[in-house]
């Protein structure tokens, strides 16, 4: 049987030059004398990587659950039949069975038995998930599972999972950040409350290499509310957050970190949420500060319960983790001074305003819009490369400068007050190679540097004497 990894990768390399290798295959694995099917699932029908496809046709009076996966690679083995054989692919059952680019029936497919011969057939869509509305998803976004065992909750749910371009192209290793409310990531025919853009943003990202894996996971729906909080509400109820939570640890991660070419140290690892998902997302790196190390906290629901400032106040701080607030100025009266409270509660545990960041919207509304419109410069903060943390340094034990993303998206330079003296900051594009600027600066100098108009990769590098420290970062729009 094929690893997972060889079946991702052998099914980003047929979108490539599918018939080539799909040639290639089959000549590997057709016996003298024997038929098969090979089946290709066209990408973004949103079926899960891990179906079991099956062929019913009048030769097995049309059950469909027909036929065995045949050696992991979507190709059956054809028993010997006479005449013509009518045929359509499905996921098990009549109501998942292949549908035209449109959703609609197609005629039954057909085929006469030929030896050592490989048939090469594609499906285009499934009738039980194709939606009339334009699919928005890019191809990097797949269906993990639709039914992965939801643990303690004896329940299934939808898993979304992006893989970036390159994944199948070479053998690096990937950060993984994990998101809730999986619905509304990827996908705006499948959402119910608007998409965040969240492969669209990837896309960007990715050109300059700083790209990773992110895991969406279906809300329950009803169950929502009870699966992101930890603590019951008079009115609402709920409570099973620490659950949700160590499924994410117990089950979930250490499932992707398996079958995936994933960087599995929480300075690699982030969790990221709106709303109650935003509040499930904190709770979560407070209660695992060791597995997840970059935190994006999107218009927590704070005024849940006040049962998570004893949480925070027993949390031991980790040195690496990183804190990403955002939120609209007038989303609700308790917003703004909620996200202070939690910020000095986190300061009064150990954690550093270098590791926090905190941003309020005049404009801001909780809002899929607002939060997909602040994405893309909260994974940048957050940084899950290390790249920032991990920079090129000679003899540097400390960190002597930082890179931020202003509202605007204008980069902002902060110089370490604790480096000696005077030094020197310069500029560069990575995708040119050029020089930007040159210039000196003094210890505490902070710089807005409004010259950079384009999208793109750069690099910061400071140079004090011996000393040198360079940061990589993106400017999205």
């Amino acid at each position: 049987m094929y690893s997972i990894y060889n079946s991702i990768f052998n099914s980003m390399t047929l979108l490539k030059n599918i018939y080539i290798l799909m040639f290639i295959s089959s000549c590997c694995v057709a016996g003298y004398g024997q038929m098969y099917i090979k089946i290709h699932v066209k990408p973004n029908t949103f079926s899960s990587l891990f179906d079991t496809l099956h062929i019913p046709s009048n030769n097995n009076n049309w059950d469909p659950g027909a036929f065995s996966q045949f050696n992991g690679t979507n190709i059956y083995e054809i028993p010997k039949f006479s005449g013509t054989m009518e045929y359509k692919v499905t996921r098990g059952t009549w109501n998942a069975v292949e549908g035209n680019a449109t959703g609609k029936d197609i005629s039954n497919r057909t085929l006469t038995y030929k030896e050592a011969d490989t048939v090469l057939i594609e499906v285009e869509t499934w009738k039980d998930i194709y939606s009339s509305s334009s699919h928005t998803a890019k191809k990097e976004v797949k269906i993990l599972k639709s039914d992965f065992p939801l643990t303690p909750f004896n329940k299934k749910r939808r898993i979304w999972i992006y893989l970036p371009e390159r994944y199948g192209a070479d053998d690096d290793k990937f950060p993984v950040l994990y998101m809730h409310d999986g619905q509304n990531l990827f996908d705006r025919a499948l959402s119910f409350a608007g998409e965040w853009q969240v492969d669209e943003a990837m896309s960007v990202i990715s050109k300059d290499n700083l790209d990773c894996i992110v895991v969406g996971i279906d809300n329950g729906g009803t169950d929502r509310i009870d699966e992101y909080t930890p603590y019951k509400n008079p009115k609402y109820n709920g409570g099973k957050g620490e659950d949700y939570t160590e499924f994410l640890v117990k089950t979930l991660k250490p499932f992707i970190d398996q079958h995936f070419r994933t960087l599995p140290e929480p300075e690699h690892t982030g969790i990221a949420g709106s709303s109650l998902g935003g509040l499930i997302s904190f709770y979560s790196a407070i209660k695992y500060p060791n597995i997840f190390g970059k935190v994006g906290v999107f218009s927590p629901s704070f005024w849940y319960s006040d049962s998570l400032i004893a949480d925070v106040k027993a949390y031991v701080a980790n040195p690496n983790q990183k804190f990403y607030f955002v939120a609209g100025q007038n989303e609700d009266e308790d917003m703004v001074p909620d996200i202070e409270k939690y910020i000095n509660l986190l300061n009064n545990a150990g954690v550093t305003n270098s590791q926090i960041y905190k941003l309020i919207k005049q404009d801001g509304q909780h809002s899929e819009w607002f939060w997909a419109r602040e994405f893309p410069a909260a994974f940048n903060w957050l940084d899950l490369w290390g790249i920032t943390s991990k920079s090129n340094k000679i003899n540097t034990p400390i960190n002597y400068f930082s890179v931020l993303q202003s509202p605007s998206q204008i980069p902002i330079i902060i110089i370490n007050s604790n480096l000696p003296g005077k030094s020197t900051l310069i500029i560069n594009n990575l995708s040119t190679g050029k020089m930007i600027s040159q210039q000196n600066v003094m210890p505490g100098d902070t710089i807005l540097f409004d010259r950079i108009n384009r999208a793109g990769a750069y690099s910061a590098t400071l140079q004090y004497h011996d000393l040198k420290q360079t940061i990589k970062f993106v400017k999205l729009n």
